[in-house]
């Protein structure tokens, strides 16, 4: 009958149902996972201009180039998921947000460790142009410190929510298909032979 349906059990159907998505906060979020990584590869690269008197581990680690492809490709992995919440996207989001958050620790690290390395006030900077190079790559650190921090809340929570998703029960996972059976009215039914009363079963044959 119509409005009837049917639950693929295999592996490959797995969808998850609209009341298990945050509607549109992936979207949100993955746009500015792949803000932030731009970010990261036109800073780094700037900071790489700086580095004969701005020592950075954060550019010698290439974490601007790694960690942004990293937030870059999360971002898009993340707002395909929420689109097409099939169960390669939302695996390959909750990988990609885990190198992320990864990345983005290491970034965290790399930066504390460069505003120390870079104070405003070393002995070794003679002329007021080194100063200002040294202020701007760690204002530009300083930038970039808030971002990452921001990228790693999100690359987790992001993570979180697709760990989750994923352990729901099978009943509230499977993607239901209706099916297309239906009934034709048009068709008249079948006449079925009525049974021979008990009188002429009961009489003998002359």
């Amino acid at each position: 009958m119509q409005g009837m349906g049917n639950l693929r059990l295999g592996s490959r159907a797995v969808m998850y149902t609209a009341e298990t998505l945050p509607k549109g906060k992936n979207r949100v979020m993955g746009t500015i996972q792949i803000m932030t990584g731009f970010m990261h590869i036109g800073f780094g690269i700037v900071l790489t201009t700086l580095t004969n008197v701005y020592t950075s581990v954060f550019v010698i680690g290439e974490l601007p180039f790694l960690g942004g492809v990293s937030f870059i490709i999360s971002g898009c992995v993340s707002i395909g998921a929420e689109k097409s919440p099939t169960e390669c996207a939302v695996k390959g989001s909750q990988t990609m947000n885990v190198i992320s958050a990864i990345f983005a620790l290491l970034g965290i690290g790399a930066f504390i460790v460069d505003l120390n390395l870079n104070g405003l006030y070393r002995s070794s900077l003679n002329y007021y142009n080194n100063y200002l190079i040294l202020l701007a790559g760690n204002g530009i650190s300083i930038v970039l410190l808030i971002f990452t921090v921001l990228e790693f809340c999100i690359a987790v929570a992001t993570a979180n929510f697709w760990c989750r998703a994923t352990r729901l029960s099978s009943n509230e996972a499977m993607l239901i298909v209706p099916s297309a059976t239906r009934v034709d009215l048009a068709v008249p039914p079948a006449e079925l032979p009525e049974p021979h009363s008990y009188t002429e079963l009961a009489a003998p044959e002359v």
